[in-house]
């Protein structure tokens, strides 16, 4: 009976983790709530989450806050023109096609995609690797589209696991405000996140526990 109370206990522990994920979800959220401090908010994220699979993360508030302060310039110098070369491309994909016409989508929309698919690689490492928003722009994007392309079929896992939510809003709308919504704002980005983290390798599971 003892042993069911027990902090130490494999349930206790293992919602000690949801709720830090929990936790981490809520601040990312926050500080990216103006759009142009997702990139460094993706930076601290992803500093903190190979902590968290250590244990080594201390206070997860300061740990969190001391890394999107550390990385807010460098990033938000990466983020705003990806942000808005995305922007650009989304558009020309969903708008500029059916304003401009058939002929310009069968020459256009290949290039557009492609384009696009560079662009979610490029979008998918530029904030994961430690040094990705630190070496400048055109570094930067070399960088995270050197290592995209080397690991080109986790890559296009991570794009799935990012696109989750987007899918879920274009194409079942009912079941993204009932459950993809909520969980996200809950949880979701958290694990996504570290999903993404042990797909590119900065946090890998070993013998039933994670280490970096």
């Amino acid at each position: 009976m003892k042993t069911m109370f027990d902090m130490d206990n494999p349930f206790f522990s293992f919602m000690g983790k949801v709720a830090d994920y929990v936790i981490l979800n809520l601040l990312f959220l926050i500080t990216s709530c103006p759009v142009i401090t997702i990139g460094p908010a993706l930076c601290a994220m992803h500093e903190v989450l190979p902590k968290m699979a250590e244990g080594t993360e201390g206070s997860l508030y300061r740990t969190y806050t001391q890394a999107f302060i550390r990385k807010f310039s460098g990033a938000v110098r990466i983020w705003i023109p990806l942000l808005l070369a995305g922007a650009v491309l989304v558009f020309d994909v969903t708008v500029a096609g059916d304003v401009l016409g058939a002929d310009f989508q069968k020459i256009m929309m290949p290039v557009v995609g492609s384009l696009l698919v560079f662009w979610m690689l490029i979008f998918s490492w530029i904030f994961l690797l430690p040094d990705g928003t630190g070496s400048g722009l055109k570094n930067g994007l070399k960088g995270a589209l050197f290592a995209a392309v080397k690991n080109l079929p986790r890559s296009l896992l991570m794009i799935v696991i990012e696109l989750i939510p987007a899918a879920g809003y274009l194409f079942f709308m009912r079941i993204f405000l009932g459950i993809i919504l909520p969980f996200y704002v809950c949880i979701g980005f958290s694990l996504s996140g570290a999903l993404c983290s042990i797909l590119a390798g900065r946090t890998r599971i070993r013998t039933g526990h994670i280490t970096t």
